[in-house]
Protein backbone atom coordinates (compact mmCIF):
# COMPACT_ATOMS: atom_id res chain seq x y z
CA UNK A 1 0.00 0.00 0.00
CA UNK A 2 1.14 3.53 -0.97
CA UNK A 3 0.75 5.94 2.41
CA UNK A 4 0.75 9.65 1.24
CA UNK A 5 2.98 11.98 4.03
CA UNK A 6 2.26 15.33 4.77
CA UNK A 7 4.31 16.73 1.39
CA UNK A 8 2.26 13.88 -0.86
CA UNK A 9 5.29 12.18 -1.38
CA UNK A 10 4.58 8.12 -1.02
CA UNK A 11 5.95 6.06 1.82
CA UNK A 12 5.95 2.49 1.98
CA UNK A 13 3.32 1.09 4.85
CA UNK A 14 1.47 -1.76 6.44
CA UNK A 15 -2.06 -2.37 6.87
CA UNK A 16 -3.85 -0.04 8.92
CA UNK A 17 -6.03 -1.10 12.11
CA UNK A 18 -9.15 0.87 12.20
CA UNK A 19 -10.69 1.90 15.39
CA UNK A 20 -14.30 2.60 15.96
CA UNK A 21 -16.56 4.68 18.13
CA UNK A 22 -19.38 3.02 20.16
CA UNK A 23 -17.59 0.06 21.44
CA UNK A 24 -19.32 0.60 24.87
CA UNK A 25 -19.36 -3.10 25.63
CA UNK A 26 -15.74 -3.22 26.30
CA UNK A 27 -15.49 0.47 27.89
CA UNK A 28 -18.14 -0.50 30.32
CA UNK A 29 -16.35 -4.14 31.36
CA UNK A 30 -12.86 -1.85 32.40
CA UNK A 31 -14.99 0.66 33.86
CA UNK A 32 -17.02 -2.65 35.76
CA UNK A 33 -20.51 -1.39 35.15
CA UNK A 34 -23.52 -1.92 32.81
CA UNK A 35 -23.12 0.12 28.72
CA UNK A 36 -26.40 1.48 29.63
CA UNK A 37 -24.33 3.79 32.38
CA UNK A 38 -21.80 5.21 29.79
CA UNK A 39 -22.81 8.20 27.90
CA UNK A 40 -21.58 7.54 24.49
CA UNK A 41 -21.19 10.47 22.34
CA UNK A 42 -18.46 8.33 20.51
CA UNK A 43 -21.17 6.77 18.05
CA UNK A 44 -23.13 8.90 15.93
CA UNK A 45 -26.43 7.33 15.78
CA UNK A 46 -29.82 9.00 15.54
CA UNK A 47 -30.21 10.19 19.04
CA UNK A 48 -34.03 9.47 18.96
CA UNK A 49 -33.23 5.65 18.76
CA UNK A 50 -35.17 3.65 16.04
CA UNK A 51 -38.41 4.74 14.69
CA UNK A 52 -41.82 4.15 16.54
CA UNK A 53 -42.82 1.41 15.74
CA UNK A 54 -40.24 -0.83 14.37
CA UNK A 55 -40.19 -3.35 17.13
CA UNK A 56 -43.94 -4.36 16.49
CA UNK A 57 -42.66 -4.77 12.93
CA UNK A 58 -39.83 -7.07 13.66
CA UNK A 59 -42.05 -9.18 15.71
CA UNK A 60 -44.81 -9.32 12.93
CA UNK A 61 -41.88 -9.95 10.34
CA UNK A 62 -40.05 -13.34 12.50
CA UNK A 63 -42.84 -15.59 11.48
CA UNK A 64 -40.50 -15.49 8.06
CA UNK A 65 -37.22 -16.68 10.23
CA UNK A 66 -38.46 -20.35 8.99
CA UNK A 67 -37.29 -19.73 6.16
CA UNK A 68 -34.20 -18.32 3.61
CA UNK A 69 -34.63 -14.20 3.57
CA UNK A 70 -35.42 -12.84 -0.32
CA UNK A 71 -32.07 -13.57 -1.87
CA UNK A 72 -32.85 -10.41 -4.18
CA UNK A 73 -34.02 -8.00 -1.36
CA UNK A 74 -36.53 -7.09 -3.88
CA UNK A 75 -38.84 -4.97 -1.67
CA UNK A 76 -35.96 -3.10 0.24
CA UNK A 77 -34.47 -2.20 -3.39
CA UNK A 78 -37.91 -1.40 -4.31
CA UNK A 79 -38.11 0.78 -1.45
CA UNK A 80 -34.30 2.44 -1.59
CA UNK A 81 -35.08 3.05 -5.45
CA UNK A 82 -38.35 4.84 -4.80
CA UNK A 83 -36.86 7.04 -1.86
CA UNK A 84 -34.24 8.49 -3.90
CA UNK A 85 -35.81 8.57 -7.31
CA UNK A 86 -33.79 5.90 -9.08
CA UNK A 87 -34.42 2.49 -10.14
CA UNK A 88 -33.85 -1.13 -8.09
CA UNK A 89 -31.53 -2.02 -10.73
CA UNK A 90 -29.20 0.46 -9.33
CA UNK A 91 -29.28 -0.13 -5.40
CA UNK A 92 -27.70 -2.76 -4.21
CA UNK A 93 -28.25 -3.80 -0.58
CA UNK A 94 -25.89 -5.52 2.37
CA UNK A 95 -24.90 -6.07 5.61
CA UNK A 96 -24.12 -3.00 6.57
CA UNK A 97 -22.11 -0.79 4.25
CA UNK A 98 -18.97 -2.05 5.44
CA UNK A 99 -19.64 -5.09 3.73
CA UNK A 100 -19.87 -3.45 0.42
CA UNK A 101 -17.30 -1.29 0.80
CA UNK A 102 -14.93 -4.49 0.75
CA UNK A 103 -15.99 -6.40 -2.05
CA UNK A 104 -16.41 -3.00 -3.99
CA UNK A 105 -12.76 -3.00 -4.93
CA UNK A 106 -12.87 -6.56 -6.50
CA UNK A 107 -16.51 -5.43 -8.15
CA UNK A 108 -15.00 -2.03 -10.20
CA UNK A 109 -11.43 -4.24 -10.74
CA UNK A 110 -9.89 -1.59 -9.19
CA UNK A 111 -5.65 -1.76 -8.91
CA UNK A 112 -4.94 1.73 -7.90
CA UNK A 113 -6.88 4.50 -5.85
CA UNK A 114 -6.58 7.96 -4.47
CA UNK A 115 -8.18 8.50 -1.06
CA UNK A 116 -8.89 11.87 0.53
CA UNK A 117 -8.27 11.15 4.27
CA UNK A 118 -9.32 11.39 6.96
CA UNK A 119 -12.53 8.98 6.01
CA UNK A 120 -13.63 5.47 7.29
CA UNK A 121 -11.03 3.71 9.10
CA UNK A 122 -11.90 0.60 7.15
CA UNK A 123 -11.49 1.68 3.87
CA UNK A 124 -7.14 1.19 3.69
CA UNK A 125 -7.86 -2.33 5.35
CA UNK A 126 -10.78 -3.08 2.65
CA UNK A 127 -8.54 -2.13 -0.78
CA UNK A 128 -5.49 -3.31 0.78
CA UNK A 129 -7.01 -7.04 1.23
CA UNK A 130 -8.63 -7.05 -2.55
CA UNK A 131 -4.55 -5.53 -3.71
CA UNK A 132 -5.33 -2.48 -4.29
CA UNK A 133 -2.51 0.11 -3.89
CA UNK A 134 -3.83 3.18 -2.20
CA UNK A 135 -2.45 6.61 -2.78
CA UNK A 136 -3.43 9.08 0.08
CA UNK A 137 -4.17 12.50 -0.14
CA UNK A 138 -4.10 14.31 3.40
CA UNK A 139 -6.28 17.26 4.18
CA UNK A 140 -5.63 19.92 6.33
CA UNK A 141 -7.48 21.41 9.34
CA UNK A 142 -7.15 24.90 7.50
CA UNK A 143 -9.39 23.41 4.71
CA UNK A 144 -11.57 21.88 7.31
CA UNK A 145 -10.34 18.71 6.25
CA UNK A 146 -11.66 18.05 2.97
CA UNK A 147 -9.34 18.27 -0.38
CA UNK A 148 -8.86 21.55 -2.53
CA UNK A 149 -9.03 21.77 -5.76
CA UNK A 150 -5.44 22.19 -6.20
CA UNK A 151 -4.66 19.70 -3.69
CA UNK A 152 -6.87 17.27 -5.63
CA UNK A 153 -5.57 18.10 -9.23
CA UNK A 154 -1.86 17.33 -7.87
CA UNK A 155 -2.20 14.34 -5.95
CA UNK A 156 -4.14 13.14 -8.88
CA UNK A 157 -1.61 13.90 -11.48
CA UNK A 158 0.93 11.98 -9.03
CA UNK A 159 -0.91 9.10 -8.44
CA UNK A 160 -2.82 8.74 -11.97
CA UNK A 161 -5.83 6.25 -10.08
CA UNK A 162 -7.86 3.90 -11.03
CA UNK A 163 -10.68 5.37 -8.89
CA UNK A 164 -11.24 8.34 -6.66
CA UNK A 165 -12.34 8.27 -2.93
CA UNK A 166 -13.61 11.01 -1.35
CA UNK A 167 -16.32 11.39 1.53
CA UNK A 168 -19.05 14.23 1.79
CA UNK A 169 -19.73 14.87 4.90
CA UNK A 170 -16.71 14.31 6.14
CA UNK A 171 -15.27 11.64 8.92
CA UNK A 172 -14.83 12.64 11.39
CA UNK A 173 -15.33 16.39 9.80
CA UNK A 174 -18.60 16.37 9.35
CA UNK A 175 -17.92 19.12 6.38
CA UNK A 176 -19.12 18.71 3.20
CA UNK A 177 -16.59 18.98 0.02
CA UNK A 178 -16.05 22.34 -1.70
CA UNK A 179 -18.49 22.79 -4.72
CA UNK A 180 -15.58 23.35 -7.31
CA UNK A 181 -14.29 19.78 -6.01
CA UNK A 182 -17.41 18.18 -6.81
CA UNK A 183 -17.93 19.40 -10.12
CA UNK A 184 -13.73 19.04 -11.04
CA UNK A 185 -14.22 15.02 -9.43
CA UNK A 186 -16.92 14.37 -12.15
CA UNK A 187 -15.58 16.13 -14.64
CA UNK A 188 -12.44 13.78 -14.08
CA UNK A 189 -13.71 11.43 -13.62
CA UNK A 190 -16.30 10.97 -16.69
CA UNK A 191 -13.19 11.89 -18.76
CA UNK A 192 -11.09 9.76 -17.62
CA UNK A 193 -14.02 6.80 -17.76
CA UNK A 194 -12.79 5.82 -13.69
CA UNK A 195 -14.52 4.98 -10.73
CA UNK A 196 -15.61 8.42 -8.39
CA UNK A 197 -16.00 6.58 -4.99
CA UNK A 198 -18.23 8.92 -2.82
CA UNK A 199 -18.48 8.03 1.00
CA UNK A 200 -22.34 9.37 1.81
CA UNK A 201 -23.09 7.12 5.03
CA UNK A 202 -24.04 10.33 6.69
CA UNK A 203 -25.74 12.31 3.85
CA UNK A 204 -28.92 11.49 5.21
CA UNK A 205 -28.95 14.53 7.37
CA UNK A 206 -28.28 17.04 4.61
CA UNK A 207 -30.04 14.95 1.80
CA UNK A 208 -29.87 18.34 -0.63
CA UNK A 209 -26.13 18.13 -0.54
CA UNK A 210 -25.71 14.50 -2.59
CA UNK A 211 -24.27 13.63 -5.27
CA UNK A 212 -27.18 11.74 -6.44
CA UNK A 213 -28.97 13.75 -9.26
CA UNK A 214 -25.45 12.99 -10.78
CA UNK A 215 -25.91 9.35 -11.13
CA UNK A 216 -27.65 9.55 -14.41
CA UNK A 217 -25.38 11.29 -16.12
CA UNK A 218 -21.88 9.77 -14.25
CA UNK A 219 -21.63 6.14 -14.67
CA UNK A 220 -18.35 5.94 -13.18
CA UNK A 221 -20.27 7.54 -9.66
CA UNK A 222 -20.62 4.79 -6.84
CA UNK A 223 -22.14 6.52 -3.97
CA UNK A 224 -22.02 4.33 -0.44
CA UNK A 225 -24.51 4.56 2.17
CA UNK A 226 -25.92 3.70 4.98
CA UNK A 227 -29.20 3.05 6.98
CA UNK A 228 -28.23 2.40 10.28
CA UNK A 229 -27.16 5.79 11.68
CA UNK A 230 -30.09 7.91 10.40
CA UNK A 231 -32.91 5.08 11.64
CA UNK A 232 -30.91 4.46 14.94
CA UNK A 233 -30.46 0.22 14.00
CA UNK A 234 -26.35 -0.33 13.64
CA UNK A 235 -27.20 -3.61 15.40
CA UNK A 236 -29.13 -4.62 12.32
CA UNK A 237 -26.41 -3.89 9.93
CA UNK A 238 -27.93 -2.28 6.83
CA UNK A 239 -25.88 -0.41 4.39
CA UNK A 240 -26.52 -0.13 0.64
CA UNK A 241 -24.68 1.70 -2.73
CA UNK A 242 -26.58 4.12 -5.47
CA UNK A 243 -24.39 3.12 -8.75
CA UNK A 244 -24.71 2.17 -12.55
CA UNK A 245 -26.95 -0.86 -13.61
CA UNK A 246 -23.60 -2.15 -15.23
CA UNK A 247 -21.26 -1.74 -11.44
CA UNK A 248 -24.69 -2.95 -9.15
CA UNK A 249 -25.06 -5.93 -11.09
CA UNK A 250 -21.06 -6.50 -10.82
CA UNK A 251 -21.21 -6.19 -6.92
CA UNK A 252 -24.29 -8.39 -6.82
CA UNK A 253 -22.42 -11.04 -8.05
CA UNK A 254 -19.53 -10.38 -5.08
CA UNK A 255 -21.72 -10.95 -2.64
CA UNK A 256 -22.71 -13.78 -0.37
CA UNK A 257 -26.21 -15.19 -0.81
CA UNK A 258 -28.74 -13.83 1.65
CA UNK A 259 -26.35 -10.93 2.51
CA UNK A 260 -29.25 -8.84 4.07
CA UNK A 261 -31.52 -11.30 6.92
CA UNK A 262 -34.60 -11.31 6.85
CA UNK A 263 -35.21 -8.77 9.97
CA UNK A 264 -33.18 -6.06 8.11
CA UNK A 265 -35.16 -6.06 4.61
CA UNK A 266 -38.12 -5.93 7.11
CA UNK A 267 -36.78 -2.84 8.84
CA UNK A 268 -35.42 -1.26 6.32
CA UNK A 269 -38.85 -1.21 4.17
CA UNK A 270 -40.54 0.28 7.79
CA UNK A 271 -37.80 2.51 8.47
CA UNK A 272 -37.99 4.52 4.77
CA UNK A 273 -42.14 4.78 5.37
CA UNK A 274 -41.47 7.28 8.59
CA UNK A 275 -41.56 10.38 7.13
CA UNK A 276 -42.58 11.86 10.35
CA UNK A 277 -39.40 10.42 11.88
CA UNK A 278 -37.54 11.74 9.40
CA UNK A 279 -38.92 15.30 9.75
CA UNK A 280 -38.50 14.77 13.25
CA UNK A 281 -34.84 13.71 13.55
CA UNK A 282 -34.19 16.25 10.83
CA UNK A 283 -34.92 19.45 12.69
CA UNK A 284 -33.88 17.48 16.24
CA UNK A 285 -30.36 17.53 14.93
CA UNK A 286 -30.33 20.63 12.99
CA UNK A 287 -31.24 22.70 16.10
CA UNK A 288 -29.42 20.84 18.17
CA UNK A 289 -26.12 20.76 16.24
CA UNK A 290 -26.40 24.31 16.23
CA UNK A 291 -26.89 25.04 20.09
CA UNK A 292 -23.71 22.50 20.78
CA UNK A 293 -21.99 24.09 18.12
CA UNK A 294 -22.43 27.49 19.81
CA UNK A 295 -21.81 26.40 23.62
CA UNK A 296 -18.59 24.71 22.24
CA UNK A 297 -17.36 27.99 20.48
CA UNK A 298 -17.86 29.76 23.60
CA UNK A 299 -15.64 27.65 25.33
CA UNK A 300 -11.95 28.90 25.48
CA UNK A 301 -9.31 26.43 23.69
CA UNK A 302 -12.23 24.50 21.53
CA UNK A 303 -13.07 24.88 17.57
CA UNK A 304 -15.74 23.31 16.31
CA UNK A 305 -15.80 22.57 12.67
CA UNK A 306 -19.08 23.83 10.57
CA UNK A 307 -20.86 20.50 10.31
CA UNK A 308 -23.65 19.35 8.34
CA UNK A 309 -24.07 15.21 10.04
CA UNK A 310 -25.03 13.98 12.98
CA UNK A 311 -22.13 14.93 14.87
CA UNK A 312 -19.15 17.79 15.32
CA UNK A 313 -15.41 17.59 15.38
CA UNK A 314 -13.85 19.73 17.35
CA UNK A 315 -10.22 21.12 17.41
CA UNK A 316 -8.55 22.04 20.41
CA UNK A 317 -5.51 24.63 21.06
CA UNK A 318 -2.16 23.07 21.25
CA UNK A 319 -1.67 24.37 25.05
CA UNK A 320 -4.51 22.08 26.20
CA UNK A 321 -3.83 17.96 27.18
CA UNK A 322 -4.62 16.04 24.01
CA UNK A 323 -7.73 14.56 22.80
CA UNK A 324 -7.38 11.11 24.71
CA UNK A 325 -6.59 12.33 27.77
CA UNK A 326 -9.83 14.47 27.74
CA UNK A 327 -11.32 10.91 26.53
CA UNK A 328 -10.33 9.08 29.49
CA UNK A 329 -11.04 11.78 32.08
CA UNK A 330 -14.17 12.35 31.27
CA UNK A 331 -14.89 8.63 31.00
CA UNK A 332 -13.76 7.96 34.13
CA UNK A 333 -15.11 11.07 35.89
CA UNK A 334 -18.59 11.00 35.02
CA UNK A 335 -19.54 8.14 32.50
CA UNK A 336 -19.36 10.60 29.53
CA UNK A 337 -17.33 8.76 25.59
CA UNK A 338 -16.11 11.08 23.53
CA UNK A 339 -14.26 9.97 20.17
CA UNK A 340 -10.47 10.72 20.14
CA UNK A 341 -10.00 11.33 16.60
CA UNK A 342 -6.09 10.48 16.66
CA UNK A 343 -6.76 7.60 15.02
CA UNK A 344 -7.82 9.32 11.89
CA UNK A 345 -4.76 10.25 9.55
CA UNK A 346 -3.30 13.78 9.64
CA UNK A 347 -5.62 14.82 12.17
CA UNK A 348 -3.43 14.58 15.07
CA UNK A 349 -3.71 14.31 18.87
CA UNK A 350 -5.96 17.64 19.91
CA UNK A 351 -9.00 16.85 17.91
CA UNK A 352 -12.24 14.98 19.33
CA UNK A 353 -15.48 14.23 18.07
CA UNK A 354 -18.79 14.17 19.73
CA UNK A 355 -22.61 12.59 18.52
CA UNK A 356 -25.86 15.00 18.66
CA UNK A 357 -27.55 13.73 21.31
CA UNK A 358 -30.57 14.28 23.06
CA UNK A 359 -31.01 18.21 25.06
CA UNK A 360 -30.65 16.68 28.34
CA UNK A 361 -27.93 14.50 26.90
CA UNK A 362 -26.09 17.39 25.28
CA UNK A 363 -26.45 19.59 28.06
CA UNK A 364 -24.63 16.96 30.15
CA UNK A 365 -21.81 16.61 27.95
CA UNK A 366 -21.26 20.38 27.56
CA UNK A 367 -20.97 20.42 31.63
CA UNK A 368 -18.48 18.08 31.51
CA UNK A 369 -16.59 20.05 29.15
CA UNK A 370 -16.43 22.68 31.30
CA UNK A 371 -15.87 20.94 33.97
CA UNK A 372 -12.73 19.55 32.74
CA UNK A 373 -11.19 22.59 31.35
CA UNK A 374 -11.12 24.45 34.79
CA UNK A 375 -8.17 22.53 35.72
CA UNK A 376 -6.52 22.89 32.70
CA UNK A 377 -6.33 26.73 33.38
CA UNK A 378 -9.40 28.01 31.44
Amino acid sequence: MDRMNKEGKGEEGKGMAAVHGGNVYEVASRLGCSPDSVLDFSASINPLGPPPGLWEELRRAGRLLRHYPDIHNRELLEALASRHGTSPGRVVAGNGSTELLYWLPKALGLTSALAAFPTFGEYPRAFEIQGVRLHFLTTRAEHLFQPTLDELDAAWNRAAPGAVLVTHPGSPSGTLLPSEVRSYLLDRCRREKIPCIVDEVFADFCEEESLKRFLDDTPELVLVRSMTKFYGIPGLRLGYLLASEAVATELRRCLPPWSVNTLAQAAGVYCLRQEDYRRETLELVSEQRESMRRALEAMPGMHPLPGRANYLMVRMDDDLPPARRLRDELLMGCKVLVRDCASFQGVGDRSFRVAVRLPQENRRLLEALREWLGPCGR
